[in-house]
């Protein structure tokens, strides 16, 4: 019997265990999409911007030694610009509607691939734990090589968790966070209960021991909602109404935080294809968010 006890214990904690391990790697390693697999939903349009307009190649070394990746597409006699921030196995390519539709607006761009994405070193994704400090330094060296007048960030899902961690760290005059999440270990619960019918409160200790042991971080460290207290530029949120990866009420209740902040709603938009979806809506959400701005300030 007491065999049997401790056979059992051990099978229970290997299950444990592999779960677990298991749920950490789809979290911090899952397979990256090809340029191809992320150009291929978009329009002939924005993908013959993405591929024809000049661009440069750039890099920058992360402060824990990754090279990091980037593309620039100036606009030329501008002084504005925008870094843009992918999301979770995407890498910059992922961005050519943003892309174009800034470069309409008047804007120098800079896509990056973050940290174990795209052309950037890395191993782990670290939901914006690690990379804040990257897109601080991108930011640093926007600022250090062009003459700038103006310069924002934009992120999508965990590229706008990343851009509002980043916030109180670097000065930008803007963030426009599209389907970010508020606290990573509300999302992990929520992702594990409602869309794979897991027990997300038993399993969630298991996958921090293995961010701590790994990845060099543990989920309470990211909470990008207490960040935003000490962002001094306003924020555009932009979510989908039908998104159930990110729950749309994220960026509802981070809205309501500040005065400053806005927020577009796109009807019927899932997550991440927002500007899919309603362009000319997402496009005039951005517009007005922008002018509003530059009224504020000339005041």
């Amino acid at each position: 019997m007491q065999k049997r006890w401790k056979v059992g214990l051990a099978t229970l904690f290997t299950g444990y265990y592999a779960i677990s391990y298991y749920a950490f790697k789809r979290m911090t390693r899952g397979k990256r999409k090809t340029p191809e697999m992320l150009l291929a939903p978009y329009t002939k349009e924005d993908q013959s911007f993405y591929h024809d307009v000049p661009f440069e190649h750039v890099s920058l070394r992360s402060q824990d030694g990754y090279r990091l990746y980037g593309r620039v597409y100036r606009n030329e006699g501008s002084t504005k610009w925008i870094v843009f921030v992918h999301g979770y196995t995407a890498s910059h390519s992922f961005m050519a509607p943003h892309l174009a539709m800034f470069h309409r607006l008047g804007y120098n761009l800079l896509a990056v691939d973050l940290r174990s994405h795209g052309e950037s070193e890395g191993v782990y994704a670290s939901y914006g734990y690690h990379e804040k400090h990257d897109i601080t330094d991108w930011v640093d060296w926007v600022r250090a090589n062009e003459v700038v007048t103006e310069v924002g960030l934009h992120g999508v899902s965990m590229g706008a968790a990343s851009i509002l961690q980043a916030g109180p760290l670097t000065d930008v005059d803007f963030l426009i966070a599209e389907c970010p999440f508020d606290d990573m270990r509300q999302l992990m619960r929520h992702q594990l209960n409602v869309l794979h019918r897991l027990p997300g409160d038993l399993l969630l200790p298991g996958i921090n021991y293995f961010l701590w042991t790994r990845a060099g971080f543990r989920m309470h460290q990211v909470r990008p909602k207490y960040d935003l207290a000490a962002i001094d530029a306003p924020v555009l949120f932009i979510h989908g109404t039908k998104d159930d990866f990110v729950p749309t009420w994220m960026s509802v209740e981070m809205n309501a935080l500040n005065r400053q902040n806005e927020l577009a709603l796109i009807h019927g938009a899932e997550h991440t294809n927002c500007i899919l979806k309603d362009q000319p809506a997402y496009e005039a959400a951005v517009s007005q968010f922008l002018n509003r701005r530059r009224e504020s300030v000339q005041r």
